[in-house]
């Protein structure tokens, strides 16, 4: 059975092959416990029986008599029962149907048990001796389906009843096990799915997935694209490590050159110009630090230092910190808490995204204004909000701001524009402590950054 298409084809075929032998194994014994109405001998018994209650009736207190008697039968059986005398006189106040009377008269001349004519209602009719010896017919119409009241019961009491619940029972089984075989496999790819696409590139499914049908070549598929990814991104990571590390070497190397050339160098104009490139040096350092921090970040988790930290405490160093940065442009960094925030984490990574976060919007906030940061509890996240009052953001740019490299376009040409490393560090460190971040323009102007922690406590 290595195909999936034969598998399932040969689950319905089953089903198909089972219903069919159970109604034809039904149906036997059915008719074991229901014989054929055509059976003459089985027929004249049940007319007789019928007929003979009737019979007493009428002969003992007349036609009113026959009449609740065969009142009764149909509430209790479905069964109706006209009675006749030998002469097919009708014995019974109610009207009937001229077929009837037709099929008594046919009764009376045969003297055999009549079936109904093509076409007809089901219904026999025979002759019937009563107990003063004199002769009658007796015709029963039957019902031709369950009345609708009598249709669960049918369904549900005697043989017949209990062989439709074992039918639904191994049907049932037979449907669970065919819908288990066929999700089962597809919720754990599916899971996989999910916790590769979480960062987990160590993720692979092959071993709980086997065979040869096409499950198990899509979990083999599966397991090839996620080690060709991992080694993808591993040998990008162990790129940018080696490229930072190869930078900061003549890095270093420039900027000892730098000092030699400003002690021999005279007049403004290359004073000014060496100031330039210690800039640009220092620049680059400092975008090649934030790179590698970037890659370590992105590497995984397992090397970073988890404990219990309060989030109150941790923003509020790094508020005192950038408030103190900040009024060198009269600008204030204003802190608002309801109180301690414990959760579970790494300190320095959670300092380094507040940091950079608080930063940016001191950085671009207006001058002679104030940023905002707060930090509250919603159900089972700590919110953390950094708002300043600068021009705020594109609205297309908004999700882009936490990507590596980016800058907004308005930013390039300003000397604060960065490296457009800072936010990426931030959204990564957030990422590993399993909450989010986000941007927004403020409706009173500014960007609002909104950071959601777990508690995890």
């Amino acid at each position: 059975m290595r195909s999936l298409f034969f598998k399932i084809f040969l689950y319905f075929l089953l089903i198909i092959l089972l219903v069919t032998a159970s109604v034809v194994v039904l149906t036997y014994f059915r008719n074991q416990e229901f014989p054929l109405l055509a059976h003459q001998s089985f027929t004249r018994r049940a007319i007789t029986e019928y007929g003979r209650e009737a019979i007493r009736a009428y002969e003992s207190a007349g036609v009113a008599a026959v009449d609740q008697y065969t009142e009764r039968l149909l509430r209790e059986s479905g069964i109706e029962l006209i009675l006749f005398d030998n002469q097919v006189q009708l014995l019974s106040q109610r009207n009937i149907h001229r077929r009837i009377q037709h099929m008594a008269s046919r009764a009376l001349r045969s003297g055999e048990v009549v079936l109904p004519m093509q076409g007809e209602r089901n219904g026999l009719a025979a002759t019937v001796r009563g107990a003063s010896g004199r002769d009658y017919i007796v015709a029963i119409t039957l019902p031709e389906r369950p009345a609708p009241r009598d249709l669960f019961r049918v369904m549900t009491h005697g043989f017949l009843g209990l062989q439709l619940l074992f039918l639904f029972a191994i049907t049932a089984a037979v449907c669970f096990v065919l819908a288990r075989s066929l999700t089962s496999p597809i919720s754990r790819l599916r899971e996989a799915t999910h916790r590769f696409a979480s960062g987990d590139l160590t993720t692979r499914i092959g071993d709980q997935i086997r065979g040869k049908n096409e499950l198990g070549g899509l979990a083999r598929d599966f397991d090839e694209m996620a080690t060709k990814i991992q080694a993808l991104i591993s040998d990008q990571q162990q790129l940018l490590r080696d490229l930072s590390h190869e930078l900061r070497s003549p890095l270093a190397r420039l900027s000892v050159a730098l000092e030699l050339a400003r002690q021999q160098t005279q007049g403004a104009a290359g004073e000014k110009a060496l100031e330039r490139i210690g800039l640009e040096a220092e620049r680059m350092n400092e975008m090649i630090g934030q790179l590698l921090g970037l890659t370590r970040m992105t590497s995984g988790i397992n090397k970073q230092r988890f404990a219990r930290l309060d989030l109150h405490e941790l923003l509020e160093k790094l508020v005192q910190d950038a408030d103190y940065e900040a009024a060198a442009r009269q600008c204030r960094v204003v802190f608002d808490s309801s109180g301690a925030a414990p959760c579970y984490g790494a300190a320095e990574l959670l300092a380094q995204a507040f940091e950079n976060v608080i930063r940016n919007a001191v950085k671009y906030t207006a001058d002679n204004t104030e940023v905002r940061v707060t930090l509250e509890a919603e159900k089972d996240f700590w919110v953390i909000r950094v708002a300043d009052q600068g021009p705020g953001v594109p609205e297309d740019a908004l999700g882009k701001i936490f990507d590596p490299f980016y800058r907004v376009e308005h930013a390039r040409d300003r000397q604060s524009g960065g490296t457009g490393i800072g936010l990426a560090i931030a959204k990564s460190a957030i990422s590993l402590h399993g909450g989010r971040v986000r941007a927004d323009n403020h409706e009173q102007g500014g960007l609002l950054v909104t950071i959601r922690i777990t508690k995890n406590i």
